[in-house]
């Protein structure tokens, strides 16, 4: 059968209390035999301070026991002398007094043993500890050993060398727990029993008897995962250096873009304020040139009395009058584009485009809140336009609308009246070029106007209750300023 280290350890304690009181009721009975009463009662002190150490929680029968033995002894070869039987009697509770204090001191050490034993044993980080001189290990708890895939037994005793990875880190180390009462957290590389070698943070403090008291936890894989971040991070560093210089570089060719679009940009704005003065000028002589006919046919149409002639001019002033609305529709259109399209309220828009026209007693009702387009400038002159066709061919007119509604293309917003409305054959050649009565190029020149920033109008009323236009605004083309009118929409 095998003998454990405890089981030895405890044997040999048993016996070495049993030897102690054999020799201590030995040299009772041989003092009192010989007439020497002094010396031997305090070897009893011996067996009792042992036996309490190593069983403080039967310590106090123990002494007890030996005390009484140690009584009757005197009792029965002291020849019944009353001064030594006093005396015995004192140490009798001398030596259970003892034994009961020891004991209980005792016991608070066992209890303090293992409490520090089961935070050894059950501690999740490893512990072991060395000795300093010697540099061979004392002890390790269960959770080192596993860690370095030992059984402890295998390395107590053995030098530190045997799981210390020896260098500069070792030496250094060893030196600083010899220097200072503790260590803070020292990264050091560990042996396993099977040659790997892993990293550890290890901390540790100095006790007494030259004694070194290390805490150790794996940090191996933490340390992997590290580098593996750090590589890691040092790709996408890496990656955002060479994005950032190729943005730097695209940024730099975009810029010069900038700049030469912006050179031919002001050389065509150049241009066209050219073109537009010339065009002005030109515009302005033939209108007082076609002024100067007007009226030269006006003086002629008095004089002439042949009705065929005077039929004549008439329709030369017709076609006259004709050229005279194409050439100042002309003046509108060239303005078109003229300048980059920004937010425009349409509220305000709309009060502006209704000032210089002749209501008539036609009511204007705008439902517009802070809705804002993005387009050109001249939308003014689209809901000109819009409210005097109205006015003009609506013949019963009594109220013209201005109100939104959102949609999941986008925005739409309507502009109606209660007047006639449009011919159903007529709906969509309106806004065509070639289509006008008495306003011209009007609905064409609002339709030009809208299409410039993606914006579409359509007339969708129905005839005999009134005209209703459209205009739908795509996504991004319209934002409404304030939350109260976003909830309404």
């Amino acid at each position: 059968m095998t003998v454990t280290p405890a089981k030895k350890s405890q044997i040999y304690w048993g016996v070495t209390i049993a030897i102690t009181i054999l020799i201590s009721v030995y040299s009772t009975i041989y003092s009192l035999t010989h007439g020497i009463y002094e010396v031997f009662p305090f070897l009893y002190l011996l067996p009792i301070i042992l036996f309490v150490y190593f069983y403080p929680h039967r310590g106090v029968i123990f002494s007890l026991l030996i005390s009484t033995i140690f009584l009757l002894l005197v009792y029965y070869f002291g020849n019944y002398n009353l001064d030594l039987i006093a005396v015995s009697t004192a140490w009798f509770v001398i030596f259970v007094t003892i034994g009961v204090v020891t004991s209980s001191f005792a016991e608070g050490l066992r209890i303090e043993e293992r409490k520090y034993r089961g935070i050894f044993e059950n501690s999740q980080a490893g512990i072991f500890t060395f000795d300093l001189i010697t540099l061979r290990i004392r002890e390790m708890n269960r959770k080192c050993a596993t860690m370095l895939s030992y059984d402890r037994t295998d390395l107590i005793d053995h030098n530190l060398s045997i799981i210390l990875v020896e260098g500069v880190s070792r030496d250094s180390f060893i030196s600083e727990i010899k220097n200072h009462s503790s260590t803070g957290e020292i990264e050091l590389f560990f042996h396993t029993r099977d040659g790997a070698v892993r990293q550890f943070l290890v901390s540790a403090s100095r006790a007494q008897n030259d004694a070194a008291i290390c805490s150790a936890i794996d940090i191996t894989e933490r340390k992997l995962a590290e580098q593996v971040i750090q590589k890691a991070k040092d790709d996408l560093e890496q990656r955002v250096r060479e994005r950032t210089e190729e943005l730097t570089r695209a940024n730099d060719e975009l810029k010069a873009e900038i700049r030469e679009r912006k050179r031919f940009e002001s050389a065509i704005q150049l241009a066209n304020r050219k073109l537009n003065t010339l065009s002005s000028i030109t515009r302005h002589d033939i209108l007082n040139q076609i002024t100067a006919i007007v009226m030269y046919l006006s003086l002629a149409e008095e004089v002439v009395t042949d009705p065929v002639t005077r039929e004549h001019l008439q329709k030369i002033e017709q076609v006259t009058q004709l050229i005279q609305r194409q050439i100042r529709f002309t003046r509108d259109y060239q303005n078109i584009g003229s300048s980059a399209p920004q937010w425009l309220s349409v509220a305000v828009t709309e009060k502006e485009a209704i000032t210089d026209l002749d209501l008539g007693g036609v009511t204007v009702e705008a439902v517009l809140g802070g809705l804002e387009i993005y387009t050109d400038f001249l939308l003014e002159k689209v809901f000109f336009n819009l409210v005097d066709n109205s006015l003009r061919h609506g013949e019963k007119v009594t109220r013209v609308r201005f109100y939104y509604r959102k949609t999941p293309e986008g925005l739409t917003l309507f502009i109606e009246d209660d007047g006639v409305g449009i011919p159903l054959n007529a709906k969509e050649r309106i806004f065509k070029r070639e289509y006008y009565r008495n306003t011209g190029y009007g609905l064409f020149l609002a339709s030009e106007i809208l299409s410039i920033t993606g914006l579409v109008i359509k007339e969708t009323g129905e005839p005999g209750k009134g005209a209703r236009f459209e205009i739908q605004v795509p996504p991004g083309s319209f934002r409404i300023s304030t939350p109260e009118d976003e909830m309404r929409s």
